[in-house]
């Protein structure tokens, strides 16, 4: 957890399904009375741009969960997600060309839609990880911030790639109990459709890696890009705050991890901006673009070795290089040990 808790801003769509569950049950508690908690009015709330800072955000859930006398179920929770309910990167999701296009737009646009959490696809050979963590302590909600994200990311999975691909959920909490004393795993398969463990050694999802390369149930390239183009100005507006590098920096750790290394006039492309104007930039802040280039695939090289049991030269395919030899020369010169012997020092 290394984000002030003051940077977060939590988006309405995080919102919805609480208004959902107040307009749709009866509760004994209103939409009017949530919106008297948060002290603003229905035009503010529906206004896109409204958003809560962690405190607010906190203090609501605790607020709701009191009215409702734990009478709500994590099932019923969720029951007001799905891909359209999230907006732009749900239609991204939707439209994209594979199951690795679709994790990757979540992990790109995670901080649109549960800006407290960061995720990361972890590739081996046989199966696959997408692990989240949480940026930001979020006190009591912590648990339930990863398990409702968890929650969300497998209802968009269900919908973009359909219920045939098993997977597995993993926390690193345990199950906890309900008001009777039972377990709540019971709730959890149910909630989620499928098997979930507890005090594993991760948050997130396991599952084939074979899945990775199947298709969406309803590709479509064009509205794929567009709805990315949209949701990266969104992210570049956000970023504003930080440094020009840190940005650049973030965004190409990004593109490691989903395989892509681009060349300095292809980035330039993809942010807007001419190969001159990101040069000139980057230079303002004592950096260059190759220097963050390879920060980004020395970064997901170490991930690699120490995560995965991938060979050497799937690494370096992973990582960008044509063959193990000019990326083991490479990451030598980085670290002055050869990759192998970096594994062994550091595996996890």
């Amino acid at each position: 957890m290394n984000v002030a808790r003051k940077d977060l801003r939590f988006p309405r769509t995080l919102l919805e399904p609480i208004r959902y569950l107040l307009e749709s049950r009866d509760l004994g508690v209103t939409l009017d009375d949530m919106l008297a908690h948060l002290g603003v009015d229905r035009a503010r709330y529906d206004d896109p741009t409204f958003s809560l800072d962690v405190d607010a955000f906190v203090r609501l859930n605790r607020w709701v969960r009191h009215r409702t006398d734990g009478r709500v179920t994590l099932k019923e929770w969720l029951s007001g997600y799905s891909a359209t309910s999230i907006g732009l990167a749900g239609l991204a999701t939707l439209s994209s060309l594979s199951g690795r296009d679709a994790l990757s737009v979540a992990i790109r646009y995670m901080p649109l839609l549960a800006p407290a959490v960061k995720a990361r696809l972890v590739e081996g050979p046989q199966t696959s990880r997408f692990e989240i963590e949480l940026v930001a302590d979020m006190e009591e909600m912590n648990r339930v911030m990863l398990e409702v994200t968890v929650g969300i990311i497998n209802i968009i999975s269900h919908e973009t790639m359909g219920g045939h691909i098993p997977r597995t959920i993993h926390f690193r909490h345990d199950c906890g109990v309900d008001s009777r004393g039972n377990s709540r795993l019971p709730e959890f398969r149910e909630a989620y459709g499928c098997d979930v463990i507890f005090n594993s050694t991760f948050d997130g999802f396991i599952g084939e890696t074979r899945f990775l390369d199947y298709r969406t149930k309803n590709p479509n390239e064009a509205t794929h890009r567009l709805a990315q183009s949209l949701l990266d100005s969104e992210i570049e507006a956000r970023m504003a705050a930080q440094t020009f590098a840190a940005f650049v920096g973030s965004e190409l750790v990004a593109l490691a991890r989903a395989g892509r290394f681009p060349s300095l006039e292809e980035f330039a492309d993809r942010i807007h901006h001419s190969p001159r104007n990101l040069t000139r930039k980057l230079a303002k802040e004592d950096t260059t673009y190759k220097q963050l280039a390879n920060d980004a695939w020395f970064l997901l090289a170490r991930e690699l070795l120490s995560t995965t049991s991938l060979t050497v030269d799937q690494v370096a395919h992973r990582t960008g290089f044509t063959n193990g030899n000019s990326f083991s020369r490479a990451f030598k010169s980085l670290t002055g040990t050869p990759p192998l012997q970096w594994r062994r020092e550091n595996q996890r």
